[in-house]
């Protein structure tokens, strides 16, 4: 089966000097999966090959399954139904959910409606031609010396990764309301005060993926980073929701909140993000380095750091891309819980090396541009939006080294509204090295939150202005008032 598709030619659009036409891009991927999920009248029922459950009843019935349930004529060529049912009583579901998954991950359908599955383990499992349909939770562990030492590494940052899933033509159905539950609470209490703890693992990703979608699928409580594409092409995000809430923490305290973001991508192509929800308490969404033919649409995020263009040119040397990005449609709030830091923001690391990832690095080149971000509201947001390529997440060196080289470009926003929560509305603080060039506005309306220190309203630092570019009234201003973002730019 192969999903529809047409991401790259509507995104891959000549580099131009005006603002970009906003590719629904969003709606045609939805258009995409409802078609593969629809029903068809000429389905005919796949034989039940096998069936596997985990207690060894093998009297116990097929569960059914009807067209009604969402399964299209694609599903024709199915090797069987399997159906997973967790132990219970608390005890370990990661061998049988690992053997399931080598046994039914091609040509089947995987239905796993039990409440909860304990997992114990980090779990890698590969996925043709195949439905996983999670209506229960994958219950992570707590035991943070456990996964601190055995959590797969992703090498990139140092980061480490508690599910991985591979291959080709499939989906992962939460059915609205399954998917993950990260026991995360526990992580955030043992990494508070520090950000990018090591070990903390990412919930669920999808490396080398093609052809995939995640649907209707909730992340509850992230150990760190909820959702990451690595190496993938063609995928799609839809209805999925994530949230990183606390009991413990104040609404002053980011970090114990920090590292929870939502969905971020990395060195995968043509990736659809849609009717997402976030609350948490860093980026809703962020594109890491090379992430090329990206659509954002109707995305809420509520609490952390907005939408984040990075952080990007982290590596010493090598080269980072970020190009032809969509965004459409979004909403940003802060959170009873955590503070609205940033709305719509671009950082780039210093021009030089000093310390080593996660939190140090820097000197990396590349580019960002062919960006189009269309129709924002943002509410009570420290910065709206931002743009710095000077990043550190070193506190003791931050305004000490260069701007680094990373090309800020060719990006147009259009048809903002937004309040912020003190003087700063629009900070655009590029690098003298390589300035930004080519960023447009165009019917922008960010209200300052203050107005005691107006100089600092709008600020364009080492922008190359244009006719007609919406930024008549953004000035350099090098003051460091309100400049305090708490690590995140």
């Amino acid at each position: 089966m192969k999903l529809p598709l047409t991401l790259l030619p509507l995104l891959a659009t000549p580099l131009v000097a005006k603002p970009l036409d906003i590719f629904d891009a969003g709606a045609v991927a939805l258009s995409a999966v409802e078609q593969w999920f629809a029903p068809h009248d000429d389905l005919v029922d796949p034989v039940r090959t096998h069936l596997l459950v985990a207690d060894g009843d093998e009297d116990a019935p097929v569960p059914e399954l009807t067209i009604s349930q969402g399964f299209s004529a694609h599903h024709n060529d199915l090797a069987g139904i399997c159906n997973l049912r967790a132990r219970g009583g608390g005890a370990d579901d990661t061998d049988n959910f690992v053997n399931t998954m080598k046994r039914c991950g091609k040509n089947s359908l995987i239905i796993m409606n039990s409440p909860v599955y304990n997992i114990r383990r980090p779990i890698k499992i590969r996925l043709e031609n195949s439905v996983l349909s999670l209506s229960g939770r994958l219950k992570f562990s707590d035991d943070i010396e456990y996964w601190v030492k055995n959590a797969f590494d992703l090498g990139f940052q140092n980061q480490k990764l508690a599910m991985i899933v591979s291959g080709s033509n499939f989906v992962l159905n939460g059915e609205d309301s399954g998917g993950i539950d990260g026991s995360g609470q526990a992580w955030y209490d043992y990494a508070r005060g520090v950000g990018n703890v090591h070990g903390r693992p990412m919930s669920l990703a999808l490396i080398g993926a093609r052809n995939a979608v995640v649907t209707n699928w909730s992340i509850w409580q992230p150990q760190f980073w909820a959702h990451i594409a690595v190496d993938s092409d063609n995928v799609v995000y839809e209805s999925c929701y994530v949230n990183a809430t606390s009991t413990s923490g104040t609404f002053e305290e980011k970090s114990w909140l920090q590292n929870t973001d939502g969905i971020d991508t990395y060195r995968s192509n043509d990736v659809v993000i849609s009717n997402f929800v976030y609350q948490g308490g860093d980026d809703c969404i962020a594109f890491k380095p090379n992430s090329t033919n990206i659509a954002v649409h109707n995305v809420t995020c509520v609490g952390g750091t907005g939408i984040a263009f990075g952080s990007i040119a982290q590596y010493d040397g090598v080269k980072d891309v970020i190009e032809n990005v969509v965004l459409r449609d979004i909403k940003l709030y802060a959170s009873d819980q955590c503070r609205g830091y940033q709305g719509v923001y671009f950082k780039s690391w210093i021009g030089e090396e000093v310390g080593h990832p996660p939190n140090g690095g820097g000197g990396g080149y590349g580019y960002c541009r062919n960006v189009s971000v269309k129709d924002v509201y943002m509410e009570d947001i420290d910065r709206p939006i931002a743009l710095t390529a000077g990043l550190t997440y070193l506190d003791e060196e931050h305004g000490k080294h260069k701007y680094g080289t990373f090309e800020w470009s060719h990006i147009n926003i259009t048809r903002v509204r937004a309040t912020s929560t003190a003087n700063r509305a629009v900070w655009l603080d590029c690098s003298p090295d390589q300035p930004c060039h080519d960023i447009r506005f165009k019917d922008v309306v960010v209200t300052p939150g203050k107005t005691d220190h107006p100089e600092i309203h709008q600020v364009c630092n080492y922008v190359m202005h244009s006719d007609d570019d919406g930024l008549e009234g953004c000035k350099p201003n090098n003051s460091t008032l309100e400049s305090d973002t708490g690590g995140t730019m």
